[in-house]
């Protein structure tokens, strides 16, 4: 594993009003680090996949405990995977792992694709959004793919019980605030054990979200999947 620069001034955990609670390590935005290591890909995997050439070089920024590091790495791709809570990072040793914020990360190397899901672009501050797009076009080598997943609106239109298996999610407390954010607890139950994470969220246009990516050097592209969640972008 390989140490990167601390947390710089201006970043998401100082804007997004993240919060977190529960059994286990909680991070820094409220993730808590047992929950991710229960959970499973759902799919997002082959949506990347069907994405990229084969065997690509893929930086994948806030990778958690390695839900999708895994699968991509069985579908034959190279991963260094980016995480600043040394808990996540700790439970992939299949990879190359830095524990770093995404703001201040910046290696030495370019990849054929950066990944950045979680909605992690839909941070609630301009100045953070650009700070984790501009991370991204820094890595992105010239001709590669950026590739975000951000967040869908319907997701916090309204309070509702998602149950898959033993996971029940509890999504309530929906908050519609001003500038276009969306607020919501998000209640997880596993077994006998259960979290809560407060996630605000900004909704993006497609017309702001090209916005940003053109501030940061990128190039809006494509939406990969109908419900326009996952985005292609490029250098410019």
């Amino acid at each position: 594993m390989v140490e990167s620069k601390p947390t710089a001034p201006g970043t998401i955990r100082k804007s997004a009003g993240q919060s977190g609670t529960g059994p286990g390590p909680i991070t820094p935005d409220g993730s808590p680090v047992e929950l991710y290591i229960e959970s499973d890909a759902h799919g997002e995997d082959q949506v990347i996949h069907a994405a990229i050439p084969p065997a690509s070089s893929i930086l994948e920024l806030g990778c958690g405990t390695g839900r999708i590091t895994r699968p991509l790495l069985a579908l034959g791709h190279r991963i260094v995977a980016v995480d600043e809570s040394p808990d996540m990072v700790a439970r992939i040793p299949e990879t190359e792992t830095v524990c770093s914020t995404i703001e201040a990360l910046r290696l030495d190397r370019r990849f054929d694709v950066v990944l950045m899901m979680s909605f992690l672009v839909n941070v609630p501050d301009d100045e953070a959004r650009h700070a984790l797009l501009t991370t991204c076009a820094y890595h992105v080598r010239p001709g590669g793919t950026v590739i975000l997943q951000q967040h869908d609106r319907e997701s916090f239109a309204r309070p509702r019980v998602l149950e898959r298996d033993d996971h029940r999610l509890v999504i309530d407390e929906v908050e519609h605030l001003s500038g276009d954010r969306d607020a919501a607890t998000m209640t997880h139950t596993l077994g006998d054990r259960t979290w809560s994470q407060r996630i605000v969220v900004q909704n993006l246009t497609e017309q702001q979200l090209t916005g940003n990516l053109a501030a940061a050097g990128l190039r809006f592209v494509e939406h990969l999947s109908p419900d326009k969640t996952w985005v292609r972008a490029t250098p410019r």
